[in-house]
């Protein structure tokens, strides 16, 4: 256990500076939609996409043009994959394993006296905790603009739907992440990785995302894909959690899965010296 703790830690030394700003550089952003609502007449948007019902279902109803909780979430937490999950993809790709293996360092970390079980963990620990942390601080940011927001504060400040909607989401770049340590443990090549987790990834944003599309015979593929389980429109901009025990379930079994691939290819893997 000392010696996962120890590679998650010097990780974090690493890369503590790349969480702050990175993170601080996302939470301003999601400040700045919040701030936006001061100077938007939201409710107009109803108005606007009544006369394109189609394109408003697949944002959500007109309750996410018509609201500064849909709003929000339409425009900074339907994304958050894009904002903060291709960044933790390319961290990942980059510095998770193949640079090691590339900097021909991985067998001085391996011959010392740790197993390669406790090495991945504690790299996997480092992942979680980092995007934990990340989503924190974009969070934190999302909460102080709402708590001076006159529009959300008009409308009302329900923490709850901010505080589910950050499990969700780091459970859900979990996925991506954890997808690309995966791939870093069969390639131990950044491209490689980084190539095939982007592929896994709009495959599954796309399955998830244009499903009702599909012939209805091949409707059922939305199951297979976690992009159906992610659903910030629900939980923050509806508040509605009914659902909400499913998702986590099954992002978290993803999860699971991902990881002992990972550990289970890490321990059998070639690794060239």
């Amino acid at each position: 256990m000392l010696k996962v703790l120890s590679v998650i830690i010097e990780q974090f030394y690493e890369k503590k500076w790349s969480l702050l700003l990175f993170g601080g550089a996302v939470g301003l952003m999601g400040l700045g939609i919040v701030a936006m609502l001061e100077y938007l007449d939201i409710s107009a948007y109803a108005d606007i996409f009544e006369s394109m019902p189609e394109l408003a279902d697949f944002f959500g109803g007109f309750v996410a043009f018509s609201t500064p909780y849909g709003f929000v979430g339409i425009e900074f937490f339907a994304f958050m994959w894009i904002f903060v999950g291709i960044f933790l993809v390319y961290m990942t790709s980059s510095s998770a394993l193949p640079i090691e293996v590339e900097n021909k360092t991985i067998d001085l970390i391996l011959s010392k006296p740790i197993s390669r079980s406790s090495y991945l963990a504690g790299k996997i620990g480092f992942l979680y905790l980092y995007t934990a942390g990340l989503i924190g601080i974009v969070v934190a940011f999302i909460g102080a603009g709402m708590a001076t927001s006159p529009t959300f504060i008009d409308f009302g400040l329900h923490w709850d739907r901010l505080f589910v909607v950050y499990v969700v989401v780091v459970l859900h770049l979990g996925t991506m992440v954890m997808t690309a340590l995966l791939f870093a443990t069969i390639f131990l090549d950044t491209k490689k990785t980084m190539g095939a987790t982007m592929m896994i990834t709009f495959l599954m944003f796309f399955i998830g995302s244009f499903w009702q599309y599909f012939p209805e015979a091949q409707q059922d593929i939305k199951y297979a894909s976690t992009w159906f389980y992610y659903n910030t429109m629900d939980l923050f901009g509806l508040g509605f959690f009914d659902n909400l025990l499913r998702d986590i379930l099954v992002l978290g079994g993803v999860n699971v899965i991902l990881i002992a691939a990972s550990l289970l290819v890490f321990r059998r893997r070639d690794i060239p010296v």
